[in-house]
């Protein structure tokens, strides 16, 4: 089972976030259409963006839970360092950041990570349908061409990686060890940590 904290960014089904986020002139959905979400590939082919809120952390700090907005546009070419890629995985939309790029033979991709994530992931070209080309924050529209602080904040963060994976491994290690003092000072429950541990 994939654990969203770490590593997936799935996003709400495209046809209420296009209905929500999209222009004014787009028509009102159908009644097939609603009974039917849309694939956000469909959207993206169709009104050239998807708009929405982010479902799960794994882009932590940068965008919030259901609680800023993202733009997407349809990928055009090779994407570069530090863009931030929409591709699927399985049945899930996720949306991650480019931190470099592979080349094995005929295949070529990209090597992704999710801001607030330490697991690599290696996706090929073919498999990435949209780049984050915007977001809103708090009403601030953040344009990722544009904004000299968005771009100081991806370079930084991506430098960071090395330290923020042994950081996130070490308070994994702590809170284990924290887990078996509680049990055996009699704290805590040794089922009940066993279970907490599996979440």
């Amino acid at each position: 089972m994939t654990n969203k904290k770490d590593i997936s960014f799935a996003m709400p089904d495209a046809g209420a976030a296009a209905a929500a986020g999209g222009s004014a002139s787009s028509p009102a959905p159908s009644a097939a259409a609603t009974s039917e979400p849309r694939k956000i590939e469909d959207v993206l082919a169709s009104e050239g963006f998807y708009m929405g809120p982010p479902a799960g952390v794994s882009m932590w700090p940068m965008l919030r839970n259901r609680h800023d907005v993202m733009l997407v546009v349809p990928a055009k070419g090779e994407l570069r360092r530090y863009d931030v890629a929409l591709y699927r995985r399985g049945g899930k939309y996720v949306l991650h950041r480019v931190v470099g790029h592979y080349d094995h033979g005929s295949e070529k991709g990209y090597v992704i990570c999710g801001d607030n994530c330490v697991t690599l992931e290696y996706i090929p070209c073919g498999d990435v349908l949209g780049v984050l080309c915007g977001f809103y924050r708090d009403g601030r529209h953040i344009d990722c061409e544009t904004s000299r602080g968005y771009h100081a904040y991806s370079k930084l963060w991506v430098a960071l990686f090395p330290a923020r994976k042994v950081c996130k491994g070490a308070n994994a290690a702590i809170r284990r060890a924290g887990k078996r003092v509680l049990v055996a000072c009699g704290l805590r429950d040794r089922d009940a940590a066993g279970k907490a541990g599996r979440k």
